[in-house]
């Protein structure tokens, strides 16, 4: 374990950039919104400094808004990635941040739970409530910003208008909305991520067309949320981000009381999302969360691993969590039982458009494992939540720090010396391993 526990530091050290911490080097030089959020955690497991730098690096690309861009790219060139700074060209938007270049969509928002982990493991307290003090601001405006701009109709859910923005970028559930959008005259492109990785382990033409698509639509009206919700073709209320954001929500809370802040506007914001999620989200026939595409006015039924992140926010009932863990520790998704696969696959492995290999529509991530993981701890599906756990290790420990992983074969796709899987086994072994 310890050989292993090297090699994960190693790899988030390689990664490092002077200022913050790419996801890898074949595919992504940049920095990436959640990325950083599980590497800081990661960081946290042995070195506090540069998890504090992590997080506070990617805040001076905020937006005025509270927005968190999904990426804030290097101010060194590179066409080693697409789209690049200037095909979003956020410099329209009033809302951007001067002096750096961001994409135009947010991510997950994981910060407040990773702040909240780097001041808990600190070492250096001082230091660590410095860090708490100076982040605090940003984290507020950050959840403000998906609790009222990305909530116009005050439902308690946020939206999102990318699937991007979902972090689960090819997902099966972006069908049926992406086949919606008529596609009219877009420029044309290179895929820079073929260049390093086949195809058959990434999104389709079809989907990246889409995605293009919709950058020009946020373009054409300068990042203005308000003219987006109007027009937006793609617009839906993720249960993945919005149980991430009640998690943090309740991590934001408790940075609060340690403070010495006033909660109570965080703790309110929480509730009601929770019982929105709950209201909204469930589907009682189907005893799953799913999305709800705002623009057809209905659930996506399409089951993937974002239908278990409820669990992680404290959200299902005891009713509820138990259809799900039934479901979950099933063949759909691999039973503790089977000796088969590694679990969890991101979509149920009965699914039409299930595919080991590519990308979002089948393999196995470890950032949804430990979130999981995570979730299933929190409603005492112990025996569950080990097995997840050895998964998770065992994956690391036979094919390295992948990005994504065969749930039959084990074997790892996309990019090698990936952050989030070094950061996020690291922190899965931290309570078992005395890392230094």
């Amino acid at each position: 374990m310890k050989e292993l526990i090297k090699g994960a530091q190693a790899v988030l050290k390689n990664n490092w950039m002077g200022g913050y911490t790419r996801p890898s080097a074949l595919l992504y030089p940049h920095q990436w919104s959640w990325d950083s959020a599980f590497i800081a955690i990661g960081y946290s497991t042995f070195d506090e400094h540069r998890a504090q730098t992590e997080l506070l690096s990617l805040f001076r690309g905020q937006w005025k808004n509270g927005m968190i861009p999904h990426i804030v790219y290097s101010p060194n060139p590179s066409d080693a990635y697409f789209p690049d700074a200037e095909f979003w060209n956020t410099t329209s938007s009033k809302q951007a941040p001067s002096g750096l270049q961001t994409s135009g969509i947010t991510h997950p928002p994981v910060h407040a739970t990773a702040a909240l982990t780097i001041y808990n493991r600190a070492k250096n307290r001082r230091s660590a409530l410095e860090f708490l003090k100076e982040i605090f601001p940003n984290l507020l405006a950050s959840h403000r910003f998906f609790h009222t701009i990305r909530d116009p109709l005050g439902e308690g859910l946020a939206y999102i208008r990318h699937p991007w923005a979902s972090g689960l970028d090819n997902s099966p559930t972006w069908d049926i909305p992406l086949q919606r959008i008529e596609l009219g005259d877009t420029p044309g492109f290179e895929r820079k991520d073929l260049r390093g990785v086949p195809l058959e382990e990434r999104p389709r033409d079809w989907d990246y067309n889409r995605y293009i698509y919709l950058v020009e639509l946020f373009k054409e009206h300068s990042y203005d949320e308000a003219e987006l919700f109007k027009s937006c073709p793609f617009l839906l209320q993720d249960p993945l981000v919005n149980s991430i954001l009640v998690k943090a929500d309740s991590d934001l809370a408790g940075i609060a009381e340690i403070l010495g802040e006033d909660p109570s506007e965080i703790r309110g914001w929480e509730e009601k999302t929770k019982k929105a999620i709950n209201k909204k989200l469930w589907h009682r026939g189907h005893g799953f969360y799913d999305a709800y595409d705002l623009r057809a006015d209905e659930m996506i039924e399409v089951d993937t691993a974002s239908g278990f992140v409820p669990l992680y926010g404290g959200i299902p009932t005891r009713s509820q969590a138990r259809k799900l863990y039934k479901y979950l520790d099933s063949k759909s998704f691999c039973s503790i039982h089977e000796k088969k696969c590694f679990s969890i696959p991101n979509y149920n492995r009965e699914g039409v458009h299930f595919d080991p290999v590519n990308y979002w529509r089948g393999p196995i991530w470890i950032n949804m494992n430990w979130i999981i993981m995570q979730g299933l701890r929190r409603y005492d599906y112990v025996d569950k939540a080990d097995s997840v756990k050895a998964d998770i290790i065992e994956l690391v420990r036979r094919y390295g720090f992948h990005e994504y992983y065969d749930p039959f074969k084990g074997r790892g796709y996309g990019s090698t010396d990936f952050s989030w899987t070094a950061a996020l086994f690291l922190d899965t072994v931290f309570d078992d391993e005395k890392i230094q």
